[in-house]
């Protein structure tokens, strides 16, 4: 392929990309913040870390679900995500380690 070409194809999506990105704030700036889109925007944070890390967790068979429940039991009591993270990644060590 033609330098110029690459070139070119490079600048078309850098300004496909900045449109996208543009109009994505402008639409926000419209937005009601009382209106049912916003409503589920609020949520979606936590929507697509779920959806993210469900996978993740159920690749890594026996040990990651230990691991998960326990970092999401430990989150539930303690309300403290370091506590919540050390304790799921010790868990999950541990039942590796003896092979679950």
């Amino acid at each position: 392929m033609d330098d110029l070409k690459v070139l070119g194809v490079i600048c078309v999506l850098g300004v496909t990309c900045y449109v996208m990105r543009a109009g994505g704030y402008v639409l926000a700036a419209s937005m009601r913040d009382d209106g049912i889109a916003a409503r589920f925007l609020q949520l979606a944070p936590g929507n697509l870390f779920i959806a993210f890390i469900v996978g993740g967790c159920l690749s890594g068979g026996l040990a990651g679900l230990v691991g998960t429940v326990v970092a999401l039991v430990t989150m539930a009591i303690t309300a403290r995500e370091w506590a919540a993270l050390g304790a799921g990644f010790g868990a999950a060590l541990a039942a590796s380690a003896i092979g679950l």
